[in-house]
C-alpha cells in the first residue's frame, strides 16, 4: 500500500509490532504479578503495598491520556514510547538496588536450609573455630589472622581475630565491658598500635566454646605488650600455654605472631607516609575528609531505612509514582500509534493480533523466571537476592523492547483535529440504566482483581508455596483467555449478554471463595484457569453489547471509560480496600468476603437486568418493506429521523 509518496510495508509493521508486544509484556510478566512480593520481601505491610499499587495505578490513570495527547499533537510517538519505556527500566532497577543497600545477610531465608549446612563445621562449631580446635595437615592451617584496630584518641586496642577471612561476613567488635554485645567496625587500621586493654572481638554470635576460645585470647594479648622489641613468636606461645597448655601449636602461634607484626609494620609505614605527602596532598585530603563524610552520610540513610519502616515506605512510593509519571503512556501510545497506522491505511482487520503475542510471552516468562529463583541460592555471587532475577530478566526483555521502538510503525501526523468523544461515552456508560449497571460491574470486578492480583501470592507463601507455584498461576491464567478469545462471541450469542455477565460473576465468586477456604498452595493454580471466564468472557460480554455499539464512532473512547473504570479506578480502589482487610484481617478473610459481594451484586444485576425493558431496535429493513406504501413518505421520514437520533 502507499501513504502518500511512501510505500508501506506492513508485513514489516506488524513483525515489528509483535515482537514489541513479545518483549514488553515479557518484562512485565517478569515483574509486575511480583511487585507487591518485592514489597514484602523488604519489610512493608499489606496496607503500604495497596498503598503504593493505588498510587502508581491512579497516576498512570491521570499521565497516560495526557502523554498520549501530547505525542499525537506533536506527532512524537516514537520519542514518546522511548523515553517510557527507558524510564520504566530505571524505575524498576531501583528496586533491587534499594534493597542491596538496605538487606543483611540474615534477611535470606533459602527454601532449602541444607544449603547452610556447609557453613557449620563438627558439632555445630564454625568452621573457623573448628580448624583450630581441631587442626588439619600443614597444607590446611595457612588461613589464621589476626586484625589490630585501635583509635588514637584511646589506649584501647581491639584486635579481631579471623580464622579463616573467606568465611566470615564482616568484622565486628566487643569490649570487655560489653558482655555478648556485637557491633560493626570498619577494616581500616588507625595510627597507633601501643596500648594497654586488648580485647578479641567475635564476627558472629558465640556458643560456649567459640566464647571460651575468645576469652583465652583476649586475657593472652591483654597481659603482653605487642609493641615491645621483646615480643617474640616465643613469649606469645609461652603465654599461650601457661593459660591453656596444648591448645596451640607452635606453627599457629608463628602464624599469629606473623599477622600481628605485619600489620603493624603496615600501619606504621602508611602512617610514615601520609606524613610526608601532607604538605603537598592537602587537597586530597580535603577530597577525602569530604568523600568521608558523603560515605557516613549514606550510611546514616542506609541505617534509617533499614530501622525506619515508614521512611522505607515512602522512598518506595516516591520512586514508583515518580517513574509512573514518565513510564505509564507505554502501553497506550504503542496502541494507539499500531491503531492509527491500520487506520490510515485501511488495514484495521489487524488490530488485535498482536496482543496474542503479549499472551505467549504472560504464559512462557512467569514459569520460567520462578523456576531459575526456586532453583538458585539464597544468595547468588556478589550478594544478590535470587528474587532480583525478576528484575533483571524484566530489564532483558526491556532492552530488547527498547531496540524494536526505534523502528516500531507510527502513523503520520495529523491533518485535522478530531473532537474529544469521552462526554459522549461518559454519557452512554452513566445515564442509561443497562449501561450504569454494566459499568458498575466492571468497577466491583476491577476491585477484586486487585485483590488477588496483588495478594495471591502473599497468600501462597502463607500456606508454604514456592515461587514455582506463583509462575505456574500467572502462566495458567494467561493461557485460560486463549480459548475464550476464541469462543466468546459463540458463547455470548448461545446465552445472551446479560446472562454471561451473571455467569462470569458466578465464576469469580467461586474463584475468590477457593482462595480463602483452599489449604494448599498449589491447588490455588488450577483455579487460575477460570481467569478467562471472570477477564476475557466478561469484557467481551460487556464490550459486544447493543448498548455500547449503537455508535461505531465512540467505540475506542467508550473502551477507554470503561478500561479505566476497571483497570483504573476499581483496581486502585481495590488495592487500598484489600491491603487494609488483609493487613486487619488476613487473607482468609479478605477472599471470603469479596466472594460475598460479588455474588450479591451478581443477584441484584440479574434481577435488575430481567426487569429493565428491551429496547425496541432500528432495523433499517423496514424502509425498504414500506417503500411501495401509499404512506411511504412519511415512514420513510420518520424511520431516517429516528435513526439519526439514534446516532
Amino acid at each position: 500500500m502507499a501513504r502518500g509518496m511512501e510505500t508501506v510495508n506492513i508485513s514489516k509493521a506488524a513483525t515489528t509490532t509483535n515482537l514489541f508486544y513479545l518483549f514488553f509484556h515479557g518484562g512485565k510478566a517478569a515483574v509486575v504479578p511480583f511487585l507487591t512480593l518485592f514489597f514484602r520481601l523488604v519489610g512493608l505491610t499489606p496496607l503500604e503495598a495497596g498503598l503504593i499499587i493505588a498510587a502508581k495505578t491512579l497516576t498512570g490513570l491521570i499521565w497516560a491520556p495526557l502523554w498520549a495527547r501530547c505525542a499525537t499533537a506533536y506527532s512524537r510517538h516514537r520519542f514518546v514510547l522511548m523515553l517510557s519505556l527507558f524510564m520504566m527500566m530505571l524505575t524498576y532497577l531501583s528496586m533491587p538496588v534499594l534493597y542491596t543497600q538496605i538487606s543483611r545477610p540474615e534477611d535470606c531465608r533459602p527454601h532449602n536450609t541444607s544449603r547452610n549446612d556447609s557453613a557449620v563445621g563438627v558439632n555445630g562449631m564454625k568452621p573457623w573455630v573448628n580448624n583450630l580446635l581441631h587442626p588439619k595437615h600443614d597444607e590446611d592451617t595457612d588461613s589464621s589472622n589476626i586484625k589490630i584496630i585501635s583509635t588514637p584518641a584511646s589506649t584501647e586496642v581491639t584486635s579481631t581475630t579471623t580464622f579463616p577471612t573467606e568465611v566470615i561476613p564482616g568484622n565486628f567488635s566487643t569490649t570487655e565491658n560489653e558482655t555478648n554485645t556485637i557491633e560493626p567496625t570498619g577494616a581500616a587500621f588507625n595510627d597507633s598500635l601501643d596500648g594497654g586493654n586488648v580485647t578479641v572481638s567475635s564476627p558472629m554470635p558465640l556458643n560456649d566454646k567459640e566464647q571460651e576460645l575468645y576469652d583465652l585470647l583476649s586475657n593472652v594479648l591483654g597481659d603482653v605488650d605487642i609493641s615491645s622489641p621483646d615480643f617474640t613468636a616465643d613469649v606469645l606461645f609461652e603465654a599461650l600455654q601457661e593459660k591453656d597448655p596444648g591448645r596451640f601449636t607452635r606453627k599457629q602461634t608463628k602464624q599469629m605472631f606473623d599477622t600481628i607484626k605485619g600489620q603493624k609494620k603496615h600501619v606504621h609505614r602508611r602512617s610514615v607516609d601520609e606524613e610526608e605527602k601532607q604538605p603537598k596532598n592537602q587537597f586530597n585530603a580535603e577530597i577525602r575528609k569530604f568523600g568521608n563524610k558523603v560515605t557516613e552520610s549514606l550510611e546514616s540513610i542506609k541505617s534509617s531505612l533499614r530501622e525506619d519502616k515508614l521512611l522505607l515506605f515512602l522512598v518506595i512510593l516516591a520512586v514508583i509514582v515518580g517513574g509512573e509519571i514518565f513510564s505509564s503512556p507505554v502501553e497506550k501510545v504503542a496502541d494507539d500509534s499500531w491503531f492509527d497506522f491500520l487506520n490510515r491505511i485501511d488495514d484495521l482487520e489487524r488490530y488485535g493480533q498482536q496482543r496474542f503475542w503479549g499472551s505467549v510471552a504472560f504464559v512462557l516468562v512467569p514459569i520460567t523466571v520462578t523456576v531459575a529463583v526456586n532453583n538458585t541460592p539464597c544468595f547468588l555471587p556478589y550478594s544478590i537476592h535470587h528474587f532480583l532475577l525478576h528484575f533483571y530478566v524484566f530489564t532483558i526483555c526491556m532492552c530488547g523492547a527498547l531496540m524494536v521502538s526505534c523502528c516500531y510503525p507510527v502513523p503520520p501526523p495529523a491533518t485535522s483535529h478530531t473532537s474529544s468523544k469521552i462526554c459522549k461515552s461518559l454519557g452512554l456508560a452513566f445515564c442509561d440504566c443497562r449501561g450504569f449497571f454494566f459499568s458498575v460491574t466492571l468497577l466491583l470486578t476491577g476491585m477484586a482483581y486487585a485483590s488477588y492480583h496483588n495478594f495471591l501470592f502473599w497468600r501462597i507463601q502463607d500456606l508454604g508455596g514456592s515461587e514455582i507455584v506463583m509462575g505456574f498461576c500467572v502462566s495458567l491464567s494467561a493461557f485460560g483467555e486463549i480459548p475464550m478469545l476464541i469462543f466468546s462471541n459463540l458463547l455470548v450469542k448461545r446465552v445472551g449478554h446479560s446472562w454471561m455477565v451473571s455467569l462470569c460473576l458466578v465464576i469469580l465468586a467461586l474463584r475468590l471463595l477457593c482462595y480463602a477456604f483452599i489449604p494448599v498452595a498449589w491447588a490455588i493454580a488450577p483455579v487460575e484457569l477460570t481467569h478467562g471466564f471472570t477477564h476475557t468472557a466478561l469484557w467481551f460480554a460487556v464490550l459486544s453489547h447493543e448498548d455500547f455499539n449503537s455508535a461505531g464512532s465512540l467505540d475506542r473512547s467508550l473502551r477507554t471509560v470503561l478500561s479505566s473504570l476497571y483497570f483504573g479506578v476499581g483496581f486502585a480502589c481495590g488495592s487500598i480496600f484489600s491491603g487494609f482487610i488483609y493487613y486487619v484481617y488476613g487473607s482468609a478473610k479478605l477472599y471470603w468476603g469479596l466472594s460475598a459481594a460479588i455474588g450479591v451484586w451478581m443477584v441484584l444485576f440479574s434481577l435488575v437486568q430481567r426487569c429493565l425493558p428491551k429496547k425496541e431496535k432500528i432495523r433499517y429493513i423496514k424502509l425498504l418493506r414500506n417503500s411501495d406504501s401509499d404512506n411511504s413518505d412519511d415512514d420513510d421520514d420518520d424511520w431516517l429521523e429516528m435513526a439519526l437520533k439514534e446516532h
